[in-house]
């Protein structure tokens, strides 16, 4: 079976290169985004087994992005994971309302991400 492959869309960019670096570890194949405009040309061109997301970020608002992926040919039953500075119970249940997975604050603990995903991919492959 090939490795899942993770797309990672943070337009901080050690952020962004942490988190694909520590998932490539994991033996995930990893693609990254920096702005949500990139993540919609690739959500288009890709199939995802998983999609880690901010919600703040340049040209495309997070929730609109969740909201174009959950539209998406190739992507719309992909689980998406939300990491996001944004903790205000609102925005956590808006974004949970329009199926993301999982929503992890930032600070954020690596550890807690990875054991999130295997727990996502895991009742994925079951399925």
């Amino acid at each position: 079976m090939a490795n899942n492959k993770i797309l990672v869309i943070d337009d901080e960019r050690l952020i962004n290169k942490f988190l694909a670096s520590r998932l490539e570890r994991e033996a995930w194949d990893v693609d990254t985004a920096i702005d949500g405009i990139e993540a919609m040309n690739k959500i288009t061109r890709n199939k995802y087994d998983l999609i880690l997301t901010d919600l703040i970020m340049p040209n495309v608002a997070g929730l609109e992005l969740v909201i174009y992926i959950k539209n998406s040919k190739l992507n719309a039953d992909v689980p998406i994971i939300v990491i996001s500075s944004l903790t205000s119970d609102n925005v956590i249940l808006d974004v949970l309302s329009i199926g993301v997975e999982e929503y992890i604050s930032k600070p954020f603990s690596m550890n807690v991400v990875i054991a999130k995903i295997k727990q996502i991919l895991g009742k994925k492959s079951v399925a």
